[in-house]
């Protein structure tokens, strides 16, 4: 966070507060307040082999963390451990209004990817009143309350337990005491940290601390673990469109932003180029739609169709919300150029010139057919990558607001119109394989010929049909077989329309794996039959929707 956000006084009343107003979440490297974590941090031992895939750590499967509770002579928790576990694992979790518990909330956006489960030790009663360790200028309190309480657990804990993917650091630490939230960025205030303390042999990496309060909350929690479990930073300046940033609500917080998902590979990705000249139908909770910089391979505009229901139900709009991401410059500090931006369909920039946009959305944020319906050079000066450049992107004539919402992209005639993709079960772009869920719909359709990827059971994949459609693509692959850039192993591949480029890359969904990809070619003669073939993939597969 920027240092001149300390001119601005916030107080959090209770974690269970509804409001519209700042996260209370920090990231404290070596006790001070930084925007992001440092690179290295980010995704320790990964060579990203595709653009934008894999940018931040990515565990999968059934995740452990741990939880430890701390309580003072002078600030008595309002719940028991009983309570607390519900709030943090049951499955379904009602209690105080709030839709689900934190393990609900990250198995719902991840699309059941996910399943963030936490081990609760404590009540530790700490050596000193509350007082003492929120009285310092810094983070010097919490520091001195974390080696307390680490000193405290070791011979109740093995840490080792928590280091899922066997790296050598724990994953997931929280830190929960009893009291409320006192003074912004010093002594106990929420936030995510680290350290290279060791227990059990392995490294007390990441760990967050926050406040338990009078009344349970999912925002702050959750946002933490956003923090802590998979690097992501805070975003000043996005508005109420992810939980990373503005607080709309405690107790039915927004969900992640689609292109955080679809980095994990909890959403699947299509990837267009400048030579894609086709039409699309976007889904919630389906395909996201990738156009990235060919001369900087981490900066990306992003689009997908989100709707104000379930988690979104907060937010004022409804349509295809387009991002602008660019790695290099790591966060959000406006009215510096973001990390992560809302390119808003009015052409202003309301939610990127301040901390806190107030209101934090807005309709006329969104493309849809009755408002603002095309995205271009012409139209707007913020169709430029960052460096100045034009980036080239139209998207255009895009549809009524629905379920099913329909745009094209490109500035050339439709050869084909593939459908996209819908659901999670991997990533895969335009021309990209990707990784099939058992069961699931592979990646999302594309239009390019490229590599395979591999498919789960009864995963549809292989040759370049990387998901559930493969219009101009290459062939599907057998039950649970892995599809190859060589024709008969995972499909026969189909050349692209002439009209269309491919980018060429797919990605492992295995934790902190990137992914890999080929390129295949086969008679244009057969766009037709596999148009036919694509469809009738499409129609046996069941789309996941988003849990509501």
């Amino acid at each position: 966070m920027s240092r001149r956000w300390l001119r601005f006084t916030f107080a959090l009343g209770v974690i269970g507060a509804t409001w519209s107003g700042p996260a209370d979440a920090l990231i404290v490297v070596d006790g001070k307040i930084v925007d992001a974590w440092p690179e290295p941090a980010l995704a320790p031992n990964v060579a990203l082999a595709a653009p934008n895939i894999g940018l931040y750590p990515h565990p999968q499967g059934t995740v452990y963390g741990l939880t430890l509770l701390i309580d003072f002579s002078d600030a008595t928790p309002a719940f028991d451990k009983a309570q607390i576990d519900a709030w943090l694992n049951q499955k379904g979790y009602t209690q105080g209004g709030l839709n689900g518990s934190v393990r609900d909330y990250f198995l719902d956006e991840s699309n059941g990817m996910v399943d963030f489960q936490n081990e609760i030790f404590g009540f530790y009663r700490a050596k000193y009143p509350k007082s003492h360790y929120e009285g310092t200028s810094g983070y010097q309190g919490s520091d001195e309350l974390f080696t307390e309480m680490l000193d405290y657990f070791d011979d109740l804990v093995d840490f080792s337990k928590y280091d899922n993917d066997k790296d050598g650091r724990t994953d997931a630490i929280s830190i929960v005491y009893a009291g409320e939230s006192e003074t912004w960025g010093k002594g106990l205030w929420p936030h995510a940290s680290g350290s290279n303390q060791k227990r059990n042999g392995v490294t007390i990496s990441r760990y967050m601390m926050t406040n338990l309060g009078t009344s349970l909350g999912l925002y702050t929690f959750s946002h933490e673990v956003g923090h802590m479990l998979f690097g992501w930073p805070d975003l000043y300046g996005f508005g109420n469109y992810c939980i990373m940033g503005n607080g709309s609500s405690q107790k039915n917080p927004v969900g992640i932003n689609d292109f955080y998902r679809a980095d994990q590979g909890w959403i699947d990705v299509v990837d267009v180029t400048k030579d894609t000249n086709a039409a699309f139908n976007a889904k919630p909770n389906g395909a996201g739609y990738r156009y990235t910089n060919p001369k900087n391979p981490k900066e990306s505009f992003f689009w997908s169709n989100v709707q104000s229901t379930d988690r979104f139900s907060t937010i004022s709009g409804d349509g295809l919300l387009l991002l602008h991401f660019d790695k290099n410059i790591g966060s959000n500090d406006p009215p510096n150029p973001l990390g992560l931006a809302v390119v808003q369909a009015d052409g202003k920039k309301d939610l990127d010139q301040t901390m806190w946009p107030s209101p934090g959305s807005d309709a006329k944020d969104f493309f849809h057919g009755a408002g603002v319906s095309e995205f271009s050079g012409a139209k707007f000066s913020t169709a430029k990558w960052n460096d100045g450049t034009a980036s080239e992107l139209r998207i255009y004539e895009v549809g009524q607001v629905s379920e099913d919402m329909s745009f094209k992209v490109g500035n050339g005639p439709i050869a084909v119109e593939p459908s996209a993709g819908a659901g999670a079960g991997g990533a895969a772009g335009v021309g990209g394989g990707g990784l099939a869920g058992a069961g699931g719909a592979g990646g999302a359709s594309g239009s390019g010929a490229s590599s395979g990827g591999s498919a789960g059971s009864d995963g549809a994949s292989g040759g370049t049909l990387g998901g559930a459609t493969g219009i101009a693509m290459g062939g599907a692959a057998a039950s649970g077989a892995a599809g190859t850039s060589q024709a008969g192993t995972g499909g026969q591949g189909a050349p692209a329309p002439t009209t269309v480029t491919d980018e060429a890359f797919a990605a492992e969904s295995a934790s902190c794996a990137c992914r890999a990809a080929g390129s295949p070619n086969g008679p244009a003669t057969r766009l037709a039959a596999l148009a036919v073939l694509g469809a009738a993939v499409l129609s046996r597969r069941a789309r996941r929707s988003r849990p509501r």
